[in-house]
C-alpha cells in the first residue's frame, strides 16, 4: 500500500511542477499534444496501408511464381533432358575420334626418328 500511495504523489508532484514550470500556456500544449497524436495516428494509418500494399504484392508474386515460373522451370528442365537424350549418340561418337586421334599421335611417338633409323642398303 505504500508503494502506491508514493508513486500517485510522486505523479502528482511531477505533474504539478511540470505544469508550472512550463513555457507554453494549457491551451498551447493541448493544441501540440492534440497535433502530436493527430501525427501519430497518420504514420500508423501508413504503416497500416504499407503493409497491406505489401501483404497484395506478395499474395500477386506468390501467384507469378505458380502460374509462370513453376510451369516455365518444367518446360526448361523436359526441354534439358531431350537435349541430352538427342546429343548423348553425338558426343560419344566425338569422344571415339578423340580417342582415335590420340592413338594416332601415339603411334607417331612411337615411331623412330631420322636419327634414329637405319640407312637404307645403296645398290
Amino acid at each position: 500500500m505504500k508503494f502506491k500511495h508514493g508513486f500517485l504523489l510522486g505523479a502528482l508532484t511531477g505533474t504539478v511542477y511540470a505544469l508550472l514550470t512550463a513555457k507554453k500556456t494549457g491551451p498551447q500544449l493541448q493544441q501540440e499534444i492534440a497535433a502530436y497524436f493527430e501525427g501519430l495516428t497518420d504514420g500508423v494509418g501508413q504503416v497500416r496501408e504499407s503493409v497491406a500494399q505489401f501483404s497484395q504484392s506478395l499474395t500477386h508474386l506468390s501467384d507469378e511464381l505458380n502460374n509462370t515460373l513453376k510451369p516455365a522451370m518444367k518446360d526448361i528442365t523436359d526441354r534439358v533432358k531431350t537435349f541430352e537424350f538427342e546429343t548423348a549418340p553425338r558426343v560419344d561418337a566425338i569422344q571415339k575420334h578423340v580417342e582415335n586421334i590420340n592413338d594416332a599421335f601415339s603411334n607417331l611417338d612411337a615411331m623412330p626418328t631420322a636419327d634414329q633409323r637405319e640407312p637404307l642398303p645403296k645398290h
